[in-house]
């Protein structure tokens, strides 16, 4: 009878630390390639993890939730500089001439403007650098790196700030709120030097701040 479960009701409940929860989100995050998924998706997947109405429960709402692992609704995939420009090089033999934004939408993997214009400025810019780059005017790097001339706001990549959030304890770097301890708060990842004055996704360029102290920021 010693080995029995005691029904003690002063027994206390082991409450969850906020990085447990995130790291619960960040490992089905990975199963769903960093990919929206919702909260019956997370529930229904096998293995033991916190429930997701605790999690909603800490943080005030579900959206809010995945939005410390950088998801945002139901946001694009991220594809590699090399990826791009294999889908690029594909479609354009397909057609026989550089694609448009329109066309690239349409061919090979189907991939969107949007990366291209992220990465390069635009698809036509894109087609240029790959052309200079089969004529040996431009290296392999030189085309891979992008646009350098323009300030293009590259993605933080979501392993970068899983880590800043949890150096910064999941808390405001400068008025110290948290969504665990107030549900209207919600944090970003800042760059300390901004992408337009030379500043680079290195998580010592990075902060956690909440959106009220992020956009006193960039109204000073």
């Amino acid at each position: 009878m010693g080995d029995e479960f005691q029904f003690n009701l002063n027994a206390k409940r082991t409450r969850l630390s906020d990085g447990d929860l995130v790291a619960a989100l960040q490992s089905v995050a990975k199963t769903f390639d960093g990919d929206y998924f919702t909260s019956p998706q997370y529930d229904g997947l096998p293995g033991k993890r916190p429930n997701s109405a605790t999690i909603i429960d800490r943080f005030g709402s579900w959206k809010k939730a995945l939005a410390l692992i950088g998801i945002v609704g139901v946001r694009e995939r991220q594809y590699s500089t090399e990826q791009l420009i294999i889908n690029l090089e594909a479609a354009w033999k397909q057609l026989g001439f550089p694609p448009g934004k329109r066309r690239i939408a349409t061919l090979g993997e189907k991939y969107s403007e949007s990366p291209y214009k992220r990465h390069w400025g635009s698809v036509r810019a894109a087609c240029e650098a790959l052309a200079a780059y089969h004529e040996g005017k431009i290296s392999k790097e030189d085309l891979l790196v992008g646009n350098v001339g323009k300030s293009v706001r590259t993605t933080i990549p979501l392993q970068d700030r899983w880590a800043v959030l949890k150096r910064d304890n999941y808390r405001c770097a400068k008025c110290g709120a948290s969504p665990s301890n107030d549900h209207r708060v919600e944090l970003e990842v800042d760059h300390i030097i901004p992408i337009a004055k030379n500043g680079r996704n290195m998580r010592s360029n990075l902060q956690t701040l909440c959106r009220k102290c992020n956009q006193g920021k960039k109204d000073r």
